[in-house]
């Protein structure tokens, strides 16, 4: 009875070891999977970035091609009798409202295999951050410049301009102003105002979109 007992003992003892061989086998592939699934996440985070931060450097640029057009704009109406394309060309920058389109099929991706794929906290933070605080942040501020656009710099350009959509041309309008109408707007203290605040609006527009631009850079 003692060999049979012995015998059984080891039997037990042989699946036992079975079982947590084939256990640590499986936990060792789950986390190879997860792994992979991380590294593939990141590479999407990584991807979504690289284009968001050369979206955002765009904007970026034209908010001070935009800004300068403003100062350019007053300095022609106080020496210029009448108006050229040049004029035509900064007013048509009045109207340019730069809007940022985030990248976000790795924070998509991210979501639905849950956050704690991401094994690095401090990482795993950091996109939060991106996603869910600067990124809508930042969108509040095109929001309200929108806004102001709509109700304040749009109807004073249509008072004084004729607008044609031009394929051709850089931000696809040109807008024309009659002699008449020009003599009119150089007096008009209203416009003068627009203008400033237009590089005024902007240039709040611009400071959080730069600070956007470095938390993209770090997390990249």
């Amino acid at each position: 009875m003692s060999k049979y007992v012995k015998y059984a003992i080891g039997e037990i003892v042989l699946v036992v070891i079975g079982i947590l061989v084939a256990l640590q086998i499986n936990n060792w592939n789950e986390a190879n999977k997860t792994k992979q699934l991380e590294t593939k996440i990141l590479k999407e985070f990584h991807n979504n970035l690289t284009l968001d931060l050369k979206e955002i450097q765009h904007d970026i640029a034209t908010m001070d091609s935009i800004v300068k057009a403003c100062k350019d704009l007053k300095d022609y109406i106080k020496t210029h009798e009448t108006p050229s394309s040049k004029f035509n060309y900064l007013t048509t920058l009045l109207r340019v409202i730069p809007h940022f389109d985030p990248n976000k099929s790795g924070y998509g991706l991210l979501q639905s295999k849950g956050v704690e794929v991401i094994s690095n906290d401090s990482l795993r933070n950091n996109i939060s951050l991106l996603y869910e605080r600067a990124y809508p942040y930042y969108r509040r501020y095109e929001d309200e410049r929108l806004d102001f656009f709509n109700l304040n710099t749009q109807p004073k350009l249509l008072e004084y301009f004729y607008k044609n959509f031009d394929s051709t041309a850089t931000w696809y309008a040109n807008y024309k102003i009659t002699q008449a109408d020009y003599e009119r707007l150089k007096v008009d203290e209203s416009f003068s105002r627009l203008i400033s605040t237009i590089a005024f609006e902007n240039a709040g527009v611009q400071n959080r979109a730069k600070r956007t631009e470095g938390q993209i850079k770090n997390l990249l």
